[in-house]
């Protein structure tokens, strides 16, 4: 256990902290991020918002707020999903970004 410790070998550094931020930034990647940037892209959307450029653009300023490394192309589909269940959206067009509502 490294509690209270002030220096900390790299070997703990490998085998306890490393694996608890991995851990932690798979979790931000798969839970946290998609439904962040789905709810930033439909706040956005009907609050007329949005500017007038492509979906990657959104999402990267949407993603300006974590700190973590991320694939874009897996996040896309998480993303259009979220805004299909949870916001009633469909991305129309990626460039420039265009919504529509599923009703």
């Amino acid at each position: 256990m490294i509690k209270d410790k002030k220096d900390i070998t790299d070997k703990e550094f490998e085998e306890i902290l490393l694996p608890f931020y991995n851990n932690y930034n798979e979790y931000l990647i798969k839970f946290v991020i998609p439904d962040a940037v789905a709810f930033y892209l439909a706040n956005g959307y009907n609050r007329n918002c949005l500017s007038n450029c492509p979906l990657i653009n959104h999402i990267n300023s949407a993603l300006d707020i974590f700190n973590i490394r991320y694939n874009i192309d897996n996040l896309i589909p998480e993303i259009k999903q979220i805004l299909k269940i949870k916001y009633n959206l469909k991305i129309e067009k990626d460039n420039p970004l265009k919504f529509k509502n599923y009703s």
